[in-house]
């Protein structure tokens, strides 16, 4: 009366030895996820400022890009940085690519941000 069939000491230590690692990556998953979402929004970010400076009537791609490099000094968060700016005579097109922080090895994220915006011209009175 009162026997065990077999003996189930230590299974809960098994258990966590096999799940521990498990949870531990969804966890670092999770917070490489985090990671990438911001690097896009300081991508988004920096085409936007970079957008803002080359569009200006006196404005050019150099300013653009400056614009972009200076966000980003402030900013982080990216590696492997190219801003590349067009600035043809009504429009100003700029695309930001980086990699965000890899905490997950194997998990190389990689992120880009577009931005387009008409440049600002000057039309006098008469002819508006």
């Amino acid at each position: 009366m009162g026997r065990r069939v077999r003996d189930e000491r230590g299974m809960t230590t098994i258990q966590v030895a096999i799940l521990f690692p498990v949870v531990l990556f969804w966890i670092m998953l999770i917070v490489q996820y985090g990671l990438w979402w911001h690097a896009k929004q300081v991508a988004n970010a920096a085409a936007a400022e970079a957008v803002d400076a080359a569009q200006v009537s006196t404005g050019s791609a150099r300013d653009g890009e400056d614009a972009a490099a200076s966000y980003l000094a402030q900013s982080g968060n990216l590696d492997n940085i190219t801003v590349t700016v067009s600035r043809e005579p009504t429009v100003v097109t700029v695309e930001v690519r980086g990699e965000a922080p890899q905490l997950v090895p194997g998990f190389a994220w990689s992120v880009t941000a577009r931005s387009t915006a008409p440049v600002e011209r000057f039309i006098p009175e008469p002819e508006r």
